[in-house]
C-alpha cells in the first residue's frame, strides 16, 4: 500500500446554504485489533476511517485513514457531524482501488470527541441509482410503497404443484445443521427468504414461551431462528383433528422457530447453506450479533447503508459480517420484484417467455442467490422437492445462458445483472439434485 498517497473520498456538505467540501484519506496504519485501532484513532486529533479486512489467513485486519475535510474550518467533531459526509458510491471499493488492498469487509468513522458512526460495509449498493431514487421519493414512509412490499414481495407466492414442506422434513433438516447455518425458502419462483438458524438456545426458548404464554419447555423439541419478517400473523391450523392458533412471530427481525414458522408461512422451496470456514466460535459470534438486531424494524425501502431497520437477508449477511472470519456474499441486480403471475398469464407465450426472468424494479441486493452462489457457502440440505422447483429452472437457465447456449443478450444481461452469481448455477442446480435425492432416500 503506498501510505503517501491522498485520495477522495466523499464530500461534507452541510445543506443548500453552504458548498460541498472535498474529503480525503490519508493512510496511517494497520492493526490486529479492533479495540487498538478504535483506541489509536481516538487518542490522535482529527477524525479517522477505520477499514476492517479479512486477511488471506481467515483473520481480521484494521486500516487507520486521517480523514480531512479540505476546508480547514469543517471537522467532524461529532456523530452529528458526520451525518453531513456524503461518500463516493462504492466508498469501501474506491479505497481498494486507490490503495491496493482487497476483501474489505466494513468501515467505522471515529469522530474527534471519539463518537464511532454505525458500520459502513462493503456491499455494492449503498448508494446505487435505486437508492438515491428511494430516498428522493420518501420510500421509506410511503405507504403505497408498502403495500407493494408487503403484497407482492412479503405475501406469499401463489400455490403450485410442489406440496409443502413437512415436520418430517424439518426434522430431516434440522439433523444436517449447525447453529448459524443459513436456511433459504420460499415458494417455487418466490425463493426470496433468509433465516438464521440457532437450534436450541434455552435463553430464546424460554422468551418464545413467555410471548406466546406457553408452558415451561412447550417449545424443547423445536428449532430456534432468527429472522427479519416483512408480514406476519396469527394461524389457525387443524393438528390430529384439534384446531390449533399459531401465534405470529412479529415483524422485523424476531425470534421464532423453524416449526412455526412454516405452518404460518408454508414453504415448497427450501435449502441450508454454511460458511465453509465456520468454527464453533464464529457461529457463535453470528448468532450473538443476530441477537443484536432483534427489535429492529423491517426495511421496506431495502437500504442496506445503516442498520436502522433490516430486510430479511440483509439481516443474515450482516450477523455474519459480525463475526471475526465472515464469508462472501454475492449481490445481484436481478429482480428485486418479479413480474407477478398474473400479469404473466395474460401475455402471448413468447412475450410471457421473454419476461420471465424480468423484474419490475432492479436494486442491487443480497438475496438467496447470492447465498447460495458464493464461494465461501457450501450448499448443505436441500429439502425432497428443491430439484423440481422454479429455482432450480431458473438457475438451469442462467448456467446455459453463461455457456452461451441461449443468445448473446440473454448472456450480456446476466452478466449484467447477476455477477458472479450465474456462474456458479451448473455448482448450484447439481447440488440441489444430489441433496433432493438424499433427502428423499432418507425419509424412506
Amino acid at each position: 500500500m503506498d501510505s503517501s498517497k491522498n485520495f477522495q473520498i466523499g464530500n461534507y456538505d452541510k445543506g443548500l446554504f453552504d458548498l460541498a467540501d472535498k474529503v480525503t484519506l490519508d493512510k496511517k496504519t494497520t492493526v490486529s485489533s479492533k479495540d487498538e485501532a478504535i483506541k489509536i484513532a481516538k487518542n490522535d486529533p482529527g477524525s479517522e476511517l477505520i477499514v476492517e479486512r479479512k486477511t488471506s489467513a481467515g483473520t481480521l485486519s484494521y486500516d487507520i485513514y486521517k480523514m480531512t475535510i479540505d476546508d480547514k474550518e469543517e471537522k467532524l467533531n461529532t456523530s452529528n457531524d458526520i451525518k453531513n459526509l456524503e461518500f463516493l458510491d462504492k466508498p469501501l471499493e474506491v479505497i481498494e482501488k486507490n490503495t491496493g488492498t482487497k476483501n474489505s469487509v466494513k468501515a467505522y468513522i471515529v469522530a474527534e470527541n471519539g463518537d464511532i458512526s454505525e458500520p459502513i460495509y462493503n456491499t455494492r449498493f449503498n448508494r446505487t441509482t435505486y437508492d438515491k431514487m428511494r430516498e428522493n421519493l420518501g420510500l421509506d414512509k410511503n405507504k403505497l410503497w408498502f403495500w407493494l412490499v408487503d403484497t407482492v414481495m412479503g405475501a406469499n407466492a401463489a400455490a403450485d404443484n410442489l406440496p409443502p414442506v413437512d415436520k418430517k422434513e424439518i426434522n430431516n433438516m434440522k439433523s444436517h445443521l449447525k447453529p448459524g447455518d443459513i436456511i433459504l425458502n420460499g415458494n417455487d419462483g418466490g425463493f426470496i427468504h433468509g433465516i438464521l438458524y440457532v437450534g436450541k438456545d434455552p435463553q430464546l426458548q424460554q422468551q418464545l414461551e413467555k410471548k406466546w404464554n406457553m408452558p415451561k419447555g412447550a417449545l424443547k423439541d423445536e428449532g430456534i431462528i432468527l429472522h427479519s419478517l416483512v408480514v406476519d400473523e396469527d394461524k389457525e391450523i387443524e393438528n390430529n383433528g384439534k384446531k390449533e392458533v399459531i401465534k405470529a412471530g412479529g415483524t422485523g427481525p424476531i425470534i421464532d422457530t423453524i416449526e412455526r414458522f412454516v405452518q404460518r408461512h408454508p414453504r415448497d422451496a427450501m435449502i441450508a447453506v454454511a460458511p465453509k470456514d465456520a468454527t464453533d466460535k464464529t457461529r457463535k459470534e453470528a448468532i450473538d450479533k443476530g441477537k443484536e438486531f432483534v427489535g429492529k424494524k423491517y426495511d421496506r425501502g431495502f437500504n442496506t447503508f445503516d442498520d436502522k431497520e433490516m430486510y430479511c437477508t440483509e439481516f443474515v449477511m450482516k450477523a455474519w459480517l459480525g463475526t471475526s472470519n465472515p464469508p462472501e456474499f454475492k449481490t445481484q441486480k436481478h429482480p428485486l420484484i418479479s413480474y407477478p403471475a398474473f400479469i404473466l398469464d395474460k401475455l402471448p407465450a413468447k412475450i410471457a417467455k421473454s419476461l420471465e426472468d424480468g423484474g419490475l424494479l432492479y436494486q442491487e441486493m443480497i438475496m438467496t442467490d447470492g447465498m447460495a452462489a458464493s464461494p465461501s457457502m457450501d450448499i448443505i440440505w436441500a429439502n425432497k422437492n428443491m430439484d423440481k422447483t422454479e429455482f432450480v429452472k431458473k438457475h438451469t437457465r442462467w448456467a446455459n445462458g453463461v455457456g452461451g447456449k441461449v443468445n448473446a443478450d440473454y448472456k450480456k444481461m446476466l452478466d449484467e445483472n447477476v455477477p458472479g452469481i450465474a456462474s456458479e448455477s451448473k455448482r448450484i442446480v447439481e447440488q440441489i439434485k444430489i441433496l433432493s435425492q438424499r433427502t428423499r432416500n432418507e425419509m424412506k
